[in-house]
């Protein structure tokens, strides 16, 4: 449940809802013209023709030339003037904090990367530290790309570990020793614009959602693994947070009572077996138990400890070792996955994060023969389960899809007083 506040219903209210409804026809639809604005929206022609004088004034839209408002009748007399959504009318800023980085990036209004920048960080930081390095990310990379905040309409930030959504709050990071921490306040004090929080799992499906293969489905799960492993859930079209949004928390299903201990203090978490710290601790145990492995040669050859891309490295090239070590490692998520399924009844899994990369079938496979044989039958033949298709850039398409989806959609809330306007009505007040 939303803790925002709703708008009182008044002319104001409807107005913005009539401005967001032919918004999102014509970035939908576009190129389109004001006949078929109308006609998709159930707005009034007059209607429709006042708020696109607004938006073409506001430069969200532009005129395309002429076309027909219906393929199947054409309209009589003159050619209607076709209108199509501009992306780069405005700029959304989008952060991924990882245990070892920043990357911040600039997007425009259909999440597509202008730029972005990477800075290292350290897992010690300080909520003071952390606001400092945010910000000195953000504005390099709002200077790289030479855009202007006042042009830019929020900071979508994913951060790891569990995240309530709505107070902006990092609840326990996985990876940072803070607890509690306001970040959305914090940073909307820095930037002076809207800041939407979320667990990086979370923006990832929400990036799948967008762009990625999650466009198809309305029931569907979207698994990260990589460092930790940790899962999105999309429910009727809609991202399901939890209670205290700690929904999607998998890397944390014990599928071993008495098994190794995990991070977060308990034992036989799936994490414990399959994240890229347990796939290494499992390679190494295998190569001191005598097994010859071709990741002992890769690990002198670079000088340096064995890491997961080196494991990966070596099963592409045929090692019996390091594939043995990726396969029991796919089996293991697909045990957890299992789960899944059989609660939720996904139609689809997409597979995301460095892990899946890494390793692509080679994980893959093994994960869909377990989800198999431990899923319901029923379930599991109406299942598919799919890499993702969006690679390393999941994650920033992800936290701008934490700004887009307030942007476009319906201005029903009301805002926060001390941040700038978010929502295309908000901008147009007093146009």
């Amino acid at each position: 449940m939303s803790n925002r506040t709703l708008r009182t219903g008044d002319r104001q209210l409807i107005r913005d809802i009539n401005m967001s409804l032919v918004v999102n026809a014509i970035r939908q639809h576009g190129p389109i013209s004001r006949v078929d604005v109308a006609r998709a929206t159930g707005l009034g022609r007059s209607t429709v023709s006042g708020i696109v004088g607004l938006l073409l004034k506001e430069e969200f839209v532009r005129e395309t030339g002429s076309g027909h408002s219906d393929a199947n009748s054409p309209t009589v007399g003159r050619p209607p003037v076709m209108l199509e959504f501009i992306p780069h009318s405005r700029f959304v800023v989008a952060v991924k904090l990882g245990p070892e980085a920043i990357t911040a990036a600039v997007t425009d209004l259909d999440a597509n990367v202008i730029g972005s920048v990477e800075r290292p960080i350290s897992a010690r930081l300080s909520e003071g530290a952390v606001r400092r390095q945010i910000s000195e990310a953000v504005y390099a990379v709002v200077s790289d790309c030479r855009v202007s905040m006042d042009r830019v309409i929020g900071v979508g930030v994913a951060v790891p570990g569990i995240v309530d959504s709505r107070t902006g709050v990092s609840i326990s990071p996985q990876f940072f020793l803070w607890q509690n921490l306001p970040l959305r306040n914090l940073l909307e004090e820095e930037f002076g614009v809207p800041v939407f929080m979320d667990n990086d799992a979370n923006a990832a499906t929400l990036a799948e959602k967008l762009k990625g293969y999650g466009r198809q489905a309305s029931d569907f799960v979207c698994v990260t693994i990589g460092i930790g492993i940790g899962a999105g859930i999309i429910i009727d079209n809609k991202l399901y947070r939890g209670a205290i949004a700690g929904a999607g928390e998998i890397g944390h299903v014990t599928i071993q009572e008495d098994g190794p201990e995990c991070t977060c203090g308990n034992r036989g978490c799936l994490e414990a077996f399959a994240s890229d710290a347990a796939v290494v601790r499992e390679m190494k145990r295998v190569i001191e138990s005598g097994c010859d492995s071709a990741v002992t040669r890769i690990a002198a050859e670079e000088n340096r400890e064995i890491d997961r891309a080196m494991i990966a490295r070596a099963a592409k090239e045929g090692d019996d070792a390091a594939l043995s070590v990726v396969r029991q490692a796919g089996e293991h998520i697909g045990v957890g996955l299992a789960t899944l399924v059989n609660i939720l009844n996904p139609e689809m899994i997409v597979v995301a994060g460095e892990a899946a990369m890494d390793f692509g079938s080679l994980l893959l496979e093994p994960m869909r023969d377990s989800i198999g044989r431990r899923s319901m039958s029923v379930l599991a033949q109406r299942l598919e389960v799919v890499e993702s298709r969006l690679g390393a850039r999941i994650w920033i398409v992800g936290a701008a899809s934490l700004v887009l989806d307030d942007f476009f959609g319906a201005p029903i809330y009301e805002r926060r007083e001390h941040v700038a306007a978010v929502s295309i009505p908000d901008l147009m007040q007093g146009s």
